[in-house]
């Protein structure tokens, strides 16, 4: 989103996939958690959903990454101006795609004593990082 936002003054982003952005570092130190849990009570092992909690569309991660680069006042220059929503359908794609990728993460928080941060707080950690 960054580059696009360096390259165009206007963007159509779709607005009716939802989802959880989840960066890597929050399923690095979730799953190493719950190997250790599991290592204790091995009863806990099993299959389960990990994302950041909330979900949104790629319109609203699109909007809040310029957002929070703007607020940033880095150096990189956003020249986008207008984000405008749009649906799957506006866009050609061979790969047929879920509206909403949303998990369950209710046994996971619960199994393993965790809370998992909103999308919001990965994708700000993502940002500081790179801007």
């Amino acid at each position: 989103m960054l580059r696009l936002g360096q390259e165009k003054e206007r963007l159509t982003v779709i607005n009716d996939q939802f989802g959880s952005p989840t960066g890597a570092d929050l399923l690095a130190d979730v799953t190493a958690h719950a190997i250790r849990h599991v290592l204790q009570y091995p009863q806990a092992a099993g299959l389960y959903h990990l994302v950041a909690s909330g979900e949104t569309t790629w319109h609203a991660y699109a909007k809040h990454v310029f957002a929070q680069a703007k607020q940033a006042q880095t150096a990189i220059k956003l020249i986008v101006k207008d984000v405008s929503s749009v649906p799957t359908s506006a866009f050609a794609t061979a790969a047929k795609r879920p509206h909403n990728s949303s998990l369950n993460t209710d046994k996971l928080q619960a199994t393993f004593g965790v809370t998992l941060p909103a999308w919001q707080q990965g994708v700000n950690r993502m940002l500081a990082e790179i801007l």
